[in-house]
């Protein structure tokens, strides 16, 4: 159920073959204050452009559409948008200005805007406070949809996302959306800030970053809450959906915790972390059960080229394979540990404060399968 506030649907425009769900449409009563953080990549999506634009002017709705990720298409994207966004405002009698807009799918394919366009009535009148319509209509590759909620004393924190690969750090194609009814004084660009910091920006599937990541945080603001419980809740929300997104990840068939502890700053054991998630060669072997502890340290040693070797302790699941700098343990405890369908892989690096965990996954034939024909 949507936080008091908002309505959700989703409905089929054409867009995807076969009838299936492929615009999502989420409304607030009034004009809301909202949140959000957006792909880095220099590629961005022309709605990414039009969402950054909006920053700090309250909305009234989000539409997104999946199946076309309306990027790289030029002036005729833009256009898509501007087209896009209209057509939401003459339903809500707000202003184009008052509607964000977000994209999910193939890149540098033209996005058939009249069918998005004409589906924007239905879509206004399915309107309801069960979002799961809405959550159908954003998946792409996705296995099933993906939602989770929290408390933040008496108000709600609500999401719902998609993502299965072409998932990497600055942001981990994934898009987001949280809708709360909680009322704070605080600013909720800095509690979504803190939360993606944490979730989506540790998580990589394939070390590859998308040009429409988006997350979404919009508040209708009717239920007090002090600011503290909501971090708390948009952060827990956050967590699960991006953990959510890599168990579902597009091939994948174990979920990989890559713990380091000891580097000088959590921005350094995120970097380290972030590099063995994204070496093939580990996640090859995560993938056929193979504890080649050598790939990892090789991963770390590839991006600190002042990695103290000799104060490195590695471990797969309980079993230590190399302790200050030098190989020990069984190869064989390691392997029956990555049988499981999800296991750690720790590594202190140092006696810093510095720690941090990035959740992947490993890589499996099915990826490449699924992967080798995306536009055809």
């Amino acid at each position: 159920m949507m936080p008091a506030g908002f309505r959700a649907s989703g409905v089929a425009a054409g867009i995807k073959p076969e009838g299936a769900l492929d615009v999502g449409l989420i409304v607030a009563d009034e004009p809301v204050a909202w949140a959000g953080t957006f792909t880095r990549n220099a590629a961005a999506a022309a709605c990414v452009g039009w969402c950054r634009g909006a920053l700090g002017t309250p909305v009234r709705a989000v539409i997104v559409n999946s199946g076309n990720a309306n990027a790289c298409t030029g002036t005729a994207g833009e256009a898509a948008v501007r087209r896009t966004a209209e057509a939401v405002a003459i339903e809500m009698g707000c202003s184009p200005a008052q509607v964000l807009v977000a994209s999910t799918g193939t890149i540098g394919i033209p996005l058939p805007v009249a069918k998005l366009v004409d589906s924007v009535p239905a879509a206004a009148g399915a309107l309801s406070d069960d979002p799961e319509a809405f959550a159908h209509s954003i998946m792409t590759t996705d296995s099933a949809i993906k939602t989770s909620s929290a408390h933040a004393g008496e108000a709600i924190v609500f999401g719902v996302a998609k993502g299965a690969a072409m998932l990497a750090p600055n942001m981990a194609t994934m898009l987001a959306f949280l809708t709360t009814d909680a009322a704070v004084a605080s600013d909720l660009q800095d509690v979504l800030d803190d939360a993606v910091r944490v979730s989506f920006d540790r998580i990589c599937v394939d070390a590859c970053e998308s040009t429409n990541d988006s997350v979404f945080l919009l508040s209708s603001g009717v239920v007090p809450a002090e600011h503290d419980e909501l971090a708390r809740a948009v952060m827990e929300v956050c967590r699960d959906l991006a953990k959510q997104m890599v168990r579902d990840a597009e091939g994948g068939s174990k979920l990989v915790r890559i713990q380091v502890t000891g580097a000088t700053t959590d921005g350094d054991a995120v970097t380290l972390g972030r590099a063995i998630a994204a070496s093939s060669l580990w996640r090859a072997a995560a993938g056929g059960g193979d504890p080649n502890w050598g790939r990892v340290l090789a991963a770390m040693g590839a991006v600190d080229r002042a990695l103290p070797v000799g104060q490195v302790t590695l471990a797969i699941g309980p079993e230590t394979l190399f302790d200050r700098g030098e190989p020990c343990g069984s190869i064989e405890a390691a392997r029956k540990a990555m049988d499981a369908d999800e296991f750690v892989v720790s590594c202190a690096v140092g006696t810093g404060p510095g720690a941090a965990e990035v959740l992947s996954c490993d890589l499996t034939t099915d990826y490449v399968t699924l992967n080798a024909g995306g536009t055809t």
